[in-house]
């Protein structure tokens, strides 16, 4: 077994060496929320970085083959529910909440994504609901291996289960994340053409797993207009660290000049304060929002998704 894990920590062996050749890679120290992660003392290089966008690529003529699972409609809410094609051979699976009969192009949008629960994309809908009352239409997907897109890896959907499965198995959690970014571009995709979306009025609203990656989707993805990410960090408290290229650290100060808000709680067990959150905000750019909450990991209040959704409004309201 060769050992690149030097290199790898620097940034500097590609990507598709471990992801598309699949080799074995010696683990290095755990890095875990009591360590130091070099990538938060110094983020790669430009050129690294610019090396890391070309695994995000996908041939964005591939056809989405959109097929309506569902309609439904609720107290002046209609939700479809979808699945498409993502990239070849794979299939996403979303639901795009709007105001009933109304014009899409009248109104600005974000795309959702959840935190790693079985459930996948539907633990959002009480956020999605309120987002599109407060005046913007929403698309939830799934992430692989939840919801609708689970895949038999994870089977219990404990932490154990996803921290030995997924997030701690370096080159297998990379092309999860390079898989994620491809995923949300093509949501993207989805909302401008089949929805009608306004491409200038997108945003991105992350939440725990769904916004520890979203440093990585807002980094790598410039389209968006406005990013939120609530209740995330740079690792969880079970994580060991992970390559360079699916390292937040990466690009989070990257994300810039969207406009960026960001939501934690202090007393997150998940995300620790002063382990993986401040360290993490501390290499954000401007311009950017930090919002502090009294409270554990969990979903935000109500009071802090109206004062989200009325930030958005600001920024990619028509």
């Amino acid at each position: 077994m060769i050992d690149f894990s030097g290199f790898l920590r620097s940034g500097l062996v590609p990507i598709g060496l471990v992801c598309h050749l699949g080799l074995a890679v010696v683990a290095s120290p755990a890095l875990g929320q009591s360590d130091s992660d070099p990538w938060l003392e110094q983020p790669v290089t430009d050129d690294a970085f610019t090396g890391y966008l070309e695994f995000f690529a996908y041939d964005s003529d591939l056809p989405l083959e959109i097929a309506t699972l569902a309609r439904s409609e609720s107290q002046g809410i209609e939700i479809e529910r979808i699945r498409y094609v993502s990239t070849p051979g794979v299939e996403a699976y979303a639901e795009y909440f709007r105001a009933a009969r109304s014009d899409p192009r009248s109104r600005p949008h974000v795309v959702l994504v959840h935190g790693g629960l079985q459930s996948g994309k539907t633990s959002m809908r009480p956020t999605a609901e309120l987002l599109v009352r407060s005046g913007v239409n929403v698309l939830a997907i799934d992430l692989l291996h939840f919801g609708e897109r689970d895949t038999g890896l994870l089977t219990t959907f404990t932490e154990d289960d996803k921290h030995q499965n997924l997030y701690n198995r370096p080159p297998l959690y990379l092309s999860w994340v390079v898989q994620t970014v491809k995923d949300v571009g093509r949501a993207i995709d989805l909302l401008v053409s089949h929805y009608r979306a306004d491409p200038e009025s997108i945003g991105y609203v992350g939440f725990s797993r769904g916004a520890q990656v979203g440093f990585i989707v807002a980094g790598a993805e410039p389209r968006f207009n406005a990013v939120a990410l609530m209740y995330g960090g740079h690792l969880d408290r079970f994580e060991t660290g992970h390559l360079a290229a699916a390292c937040p650290a990466n690009y989070a100060g990257r994300i810039a000049p969207t406009p960026l808000w960001v939501l934690n709680g202090s007393f997150d067990s998940d995300y620790d304060r002063e382990k993986s959150v401040e360290p993490i905000h501390r290499l954000l750019q401007e311009p950017v929002q930090i919002r502090w909450v009294d409270t554990g990991h969990q979903y935000p209040e109500e009071s802090d998704l109206s004062d989200l959704a009325g930030w958005l409004r600001d920024r990619i309201g028509r």
